[in-house]
């Protein structure tokens, strides 16, 4: 098991590749059904021009905490010409065969268990950034926003969603098990709870 961390500790993290620094994390995005991070959203500079790429958390081997520094397996050249990516639409599954294929790692998908159109987005693809905010409702009453999500560096696994009761996310936050969380809705910009007493002190 990795350490758990807070994913908005975790933006701004450099990247150590394999022969020198290669950006910082500017997101994460996970997929709401298996509450797995997928991709590490990376912000790379060549030059003057600064663009956006995605890394397979695959690729990490290692977390340096002291040093806010993600170390991975890849060439600074792969990950600053790697595909980049539109972090304001949603990612289509055709630009994730071409990222998984250009690093040469696995699918996370199978065809058996995947009905989205090779060139349609992933609906349960989100962007940890797009969430934050978002309202929580538990039953028919809000309870609160989305402020934090707590990630286990190890197996790139979302454990609870931070929720902070009060509006602006001052005062106190509270942890919610990914388990109680029903669903995410897009549309509603709300996250469902199973149950209002899962929401537990962070």
């Amino acid at each position: 098991m990795g350490a758990t961390k807070r994913a908005h500790d975790l933006f701004g993290y450099r990247l150590g590749a394999r022969d020198g620094s290669a950006g910082h994390v500017h997101d994460l995005y996970f997929d709401d059904r298996r509450w797995l991070v997928r991709y590490l959203v990376v912000d790379v500079r060549h030059g003057l021009a600064s663009r956006r790429v995605l890394i397979s958390p695959v690729c990490v081997r290692g977390v340096d905490a002291d040093a806010r520094r993600l170390d991975v397996t890849l060439r600074r050249d792969q990950i600053r010409f790697g595909p980049d990516v539109d972090s304001d639409r949603p990612v289509s599954r055709q630009h994730e065969i071409a990222l998984h294929e250009y690093y040469g790692i696995p699918f996370y998908w199978t065809h058996g268990d995947d009905a989205t159109p090779r060139g349609g987005a992933d609906p349960h693809l989100r962007s940890m950034r797009a969430v934050s905010g978002y309202t929580v409702i538990g039953g028919d009453t809000a309870v609160g926003h989305v402020a934090d999500f707590l990630v286990d560096c190890g197996a790139w696994a979302v454990s609870d969603v931070v929720v902070a009761r009060r509006r602006w996310m001052a005062g106190p936050r509270q942890a919610v098990p990914v388990g109680a969380i029903a669903r995410v809705s897009w549309v509603g910009k709300a996250v469902y709870l199973d149950s209002h007493a899962a929401v537990r002190t962070a």
